[in-house]
């Protein structure tokens, strides 16, 4: 991973606009949006997203895109923080479960009122975490230059989101001795199971 964003700041930096930035940029989201449509069983809308992400992508590569691929770049940011907090905060509605809880039951903790106010708590955090970084990502675009977006994007955000979650960790059994402990691995597992 950090190796990844080492890579993607240092294309960003010195040849943002090449094809081979564009290609290491964007596809992934390509293929993290597709696949999350393939697991929530919309195959046809995922492989259309493939189909139709790989043809935007090929257009842009062969030049045929924009002058300034930089706001592509920040759009895709925003999009996914934009996701994220959607993913999270839809799980608060009223008869939903929030998000949070729904993985402490994946990870069989024995679930207690405490608990479950802790985890939809924990939830609604995230939601503002993600929409309080996606605000930033697209304030430091506007009013910074190109760099110090890239160096808060690729840099700066990954850290950020380490260490919002391993703050959480801490202190949900400083807070809460009492709860059953799980460690980052398995909150790790249960995630990648929620579907």
């Amino acid at each position: 991973m950090a190796g990844y964003c080492l890579s993607v700041q240092g294309l960003m930096l010195y040849a943002p606009h090449h094809p081979v930035t564009v290609l290491v940029v964007l596809g992934p989201a390509v293929l993290g949006v597709a696949n999350v449509l393939w697991n929530a069983r919309r195959r046809a809308l995922a492989l259309l997203v493939l189909a139709a992400g790989s043809g935007a992508l090929g257009w842009l590569i062969r030049g045929g895109g924009l002058a300034d691929v930089r706001p592509l770049y920040v759009t895709e940011y925003v999009i996914a923080y934009s996701a994220l907090a959607w993913m999270f905060g839809r799980t608060l509605r009223a008869g939903g479960t929030p998000l949070i809880t729904q993985l402490a039951r994946a990870m069989r903790l024995s679930s207690t009122p405490e608990m479950e106010r802790y985890t939809a708590k924990v939830t609604r955090a995230w939601v503002l975490y993600f929409i309080v970084m996606g605000l930033l990502c697209l304030l430091l675009f506007l009013l910074l230059p190109f760099g110090w977006w890239a160096l808060y994007a690729n840099i700066v955000s990954p850290l950020a989101m380490g260490c919002f979650f391993l703050g959480e960790y801490v202190l949900r059994y400083r807070w809460h001795p009492e709860f059953e402990r799980a460690s980052l691995w398995d909150t790790a597992r249960a995630w990648q199971q929620r579907n």
